[in-house]
């Protein structure tokens, strides 16, 4: 019979180099999740102020905070609603970073 480990039991296997890096991008990985909740939050707006700006029901933004994250073009719709804009930067190894627009004007194209 085949013995199992638990993912710890793995983890411990792992030298500190490589627990250190997975600790890094897991990091990493956590800061790039956005909710819409942790936005409203990080303005200052209730999910009323939210709904007003997106033309929304109260309950629609519920909904939407519920879900484990926001998609792009949801996320760029509050943004645009909220006045702002919104840029992602594109970093790949050994290359230059690519940054992408993606205001109403921009996503159009």
């Amino acid at each position: 019979m085949k013995k199992y480990t638990t993912l710890s039991e793995e983890l411990n296997q792992l030298s500190q180099e490589r627990k250190e890096i997975i600790a890094a991008r897991t990091s990493e990985i956590r800061l790039e999740e956005i909710t819409l909740q942790h936005l409203g939050e990080k303005l200052g707006l209730s999910q009323s102020e939210l709904a007003a700006s997106l033309e929304l029901s109260q309950r629609e933004i519920s909904d939407l905070e519920s879900g484990q994250s926001l998609e792009l073009n949801t996320l760029r719709n509050v943004v645009n609603a909220l006045g702002g804009t919104m840029e992602i930067i594109i970093k790949l190894p050994n290359k230059e970073p690519i940054m992408m627009n993606l205001s109403d004007s921009e996503a159009s194209r």
